[in-house]
């Protein structure tokens, strides 16, 4: 697909005219949901209409941590953007503004939180409020802060209990994410997924729909602490947010990126708040993305003199691209509290794009 070509999916605008037209009724157990039920059954699928209407909505409260003064809020639990949080609130411990941008210090601190972080998340994953109170608490953090300071190598998993099959391919570009802001104060955060590149491969004729496949992350470990089971609400590695400074909208970010997500919006909070870069700069700076073990792919902008003394700490060095969609593709907006200002900031790793009306 060629820049500036125009994709025209006149069924899907169809559809989504009639979701607004109709409600949600126009999908669970209405005409949308019948032609997705009657297409599925024709390739031997085993959803029905009544699965369809069983649907609710949950309401459920975002789950908040400090950060430099800010209140930054996410997803709760069955979300694992706890871990996003828990990485921010074992960095509030260090002074990373005092250290040398983009340096060995400055990266060996961001990436030891990242990994302690995911570990818990994987060890913990899809707490109980009480159990996830415990996981935030600062009694927890301090822990986690003395391992990262003790600068002992850290191993351990960062996507889920179990790794992908040697050989597996990364794959890329399912999952999307905007965040948007607007005159009135309304923001909004959103990050959405297909599951894998074109989600099931299944579009439902008529209707633009391509159907996702998200049940495809389920753990199904025997030995993991986090198999799923039938009826199982399933745990989504998304983390879309919005920080607050007195009570007003500062900052929403959000990105893509598979378990990376946990991580790449860690990084690009401390570019942006510990060393004071502009918004669009701070999502333009390298990042890396941790993988099971030690394995840490950094992009390969970062000087190799300081990749080396980070090997040289245990981090199992493997240099990526320049640019690389594995550290996601953050869409942002900024509010100045005082003046109002807002500021959209896109990634130049995948399509983003920063519009105003």
């Amino acid at each position: 697909m060629s820049l500036g070509r125009i994709v025209r999916q006149p069924e899907l605008a169809r559809t989504l005219e009639a979701i607004a037209a109709q409600g949600p009724g126009y999908l669970y157990g209405g005409a949308l949901g019948e032609a997705i039920v009657a297409h599925l059954a024709k390739l031997g699928g085993c959803l029905t209409l009544d699965d369809l209407r069983a649907v609710k909505p949950i309401w459920r409260e975002p789950l908040a941590a400090g950060y430099r003064g800010l209140a930054v809020h996410t997803l709760p639990p069955p979300c694992e953007a706890f871990q996003f949080l828990l990485a921010l609130r074992i960095l509030e411990g260090f002074d990373l503004g005092r250290l040398q941008h983009n340096g060995v210090e400055h990266l060996d601190t961001v990436w030891r939180s990242i990994r302690l972080a995911a570990g818990e998340r994987i060890a913990n994953n899809n707490p109980s409020p009480t159990r996830l109170a415990e996981l935030l608490s600062e009694a927890n953090v301090e822990r986690l802060r003395a391992r990262v300071r003790d600068g002992k190598p850290i191993s351990g998993p960062t996507e889920q209990w179990t790794p992908p099959p040697a050989g597996t391919a990364v794959k890329e570009g399912h999952t999307t994410s905007f965040s948007i802001a607007d005159r009135d104060g309304n923001v909004v955060c959103l990050t959405q997924s297909l599951g894998s590149p074109f989600g099931a491969g299944v579009v439902v004729p008529g209707t633009g729909l391509c159907l996702n496949n998200f049940l495809f992350w389920a753990d199904i470990n025997p030995k993991s602490p986090n198999r799923t089971s039938p009826g199982d609400v399933l745990p989504v590695c998304v983390a879309p947010s919005i920080s607050l400074k007195d009570g007003k909208p500062v900052l929403a970010l959000g990105t893509p990126g598979s378990y990376g997500i946990l991580q790449t919006q860690v990084q690009a909070f401390v570019q942006h708040l510990d060393f004071g870069l502009p918004l669009q700069e701070a999502i333009e700076q390298p990042r890396a993305r941790l993988w099971d073990g030690r394995a840490v792919e950094p992009e390969s902008r970062i000087p190799a003199a300081v990749l080396e003394a980070l090997r040289g700490r245990g981090h199992d060095i493997k240099p990526g691209d320049a640019w690389t969609m594995r550290v996601g593709g953050m869409q942002a907006v900024a509010i100045d509290p005082g003046s109002g200002l807002m500021t959209g900031a896109c990634d130049p790793r995948r399509d983003g794009y920063v519009a105003t009306a």
